[in-house]
């Protein structure tokens, strides 16, 4: 009688460490997700921080040529030394005069698992120097 048990018990056996190895499974694959969204909102936050005080340094003093120091003051490590072939401005006046500049950021590539699209930040704030339009592009890449 004991030999009828103990086989009809095995099964559940077997059941149950399946059963754990699937929750384990799942509970690993999604701390890798939350892990991960966590890395895209610090990056996506960074570089909102760098294109609010470009943005806002641009329409008070111009670029000028210690932008870039002051860029590679607010990023973090996970972005690259930003150089100053990375930053392109352009100047243009529209009738009738726009008073705004226009910053963008983005990454050129994507390291992070999981997510394959770029990231961009966008801050369009008022020029307080002149009526131009001034458009600037920060191309930022991410360290692997």
């Amino acid at each position: 009688m004991n030999n009828s048990k103990n086989k009809k018990m095995r099964p559940a056996y077997i059941e149950n460490i399946l059963l754990w190895m699937v929750m384990f499974i799942g509970f690993v694959t999604l701390l890798f997700f939350v892990i991960n969204y966590a890395s895209i909102i610090r990056i996506k936050d960074n570089m909102d921080a760098l294109s609010d005080y470009a943005a806002s340094r641009i329409a008070r003093q111009g670029t000028g040529t210690d932008m870039i120091t002051e860029l590679n003051d607010i990023r973090i490590g996970t972005i690259k030394n930003i150089e100053s072939s990375n930053l392109v401005c352009n100047s243009t006046t529209d009738t009738p005069p726009t008073f705004q500049v226009i910053f963008i950021t983005e990454t050129t590539n994507n390291s992070i698992k999981f997510y394959t699209g770029k990231i961009t930040s966008k801050r369009v704030v008022f020029n307080e120097v002149n009526s131009e339009t001034v458009s600037c592009k920060l191309t930022v890449t991410l360290s692997n």
